[in-house]
């Protein structure tokens, strides 16, 4: 009878530490999902696009671009990109999974996706700035204290540990 006990206890503690264990799926990415077009590029809001883009970046997910600069004044951040010239089709997308890291200050990333066909396979550049609205389409209904965050703005045509492959911005750039 003791080893029954013994026993049940022993079964009883590994089914309650595997069930405090198992993964909280609110702390995964913000699967309400948003698609709003822009002058120069779509925003999505998704988390499984997003997760896609984290893990296939390379230049066979995204078409190759570099991402020149980035300035945040307010809620108005600016991204300029560069990219081969002569693209019959040049779309880029910004893609966020609704994520805001419990940080000081708090942060939260972007990826910047671009799709591009009927390229000539030209030397010569054009150059692009995407002006994101972060009161628009990540700060709305959001905690004040978002206006300070962090927003690391990723390329998802490089590896990350390739150079300018992610870009830290504050408010105060």
């Amino acid at each position: 009878m003791m080893k029954r006990i013994c026993l049940f206890a022993v079964v009883a503690g590994i089914m309650l530490t595997g069930a405090s264990c198992s993964k909280d799926e609110t702390n995964g990415p913000d699967e309400s999902k948003l698609t709003i077009e822009k002058e120069n590029y779509t925003f999505l809001k998704s988390g499984s696009l997003y997760n896609e883009a984290e893990k296939d970046r390379s230049e066979n997910y995204s078409s190759p671009f570099e991402i020149e600069n980035v300035e945040r004044t307010g809620d108005i951040m600016n991204i300029t990109v560069s990219f081969p010239a002569g693209c019959e089709i040049n779309k880029f997308e910004v893609i966020w999974d609704g994520m805001i890291m419990e940080s000081y200050p708090v942060q939260t990333r972007i990826f910047i996706k671009r799709n591009a066909s009927g390229c000539p396979g030209s030397d010569e550049m054009e150059t692009e700035v995407l002006s994101v609205d972060l009161e628009e389409l990540i700060f709305e209904g959001n905690d004040a204290q978002l206006q300070d965050a962090i927003i690391i703005v990723s390329n998802a045509s490089k590896k990350p540990d390739t150079q300018n492959a992610d870009v830290p911005v504050s408010n105060d750039n």
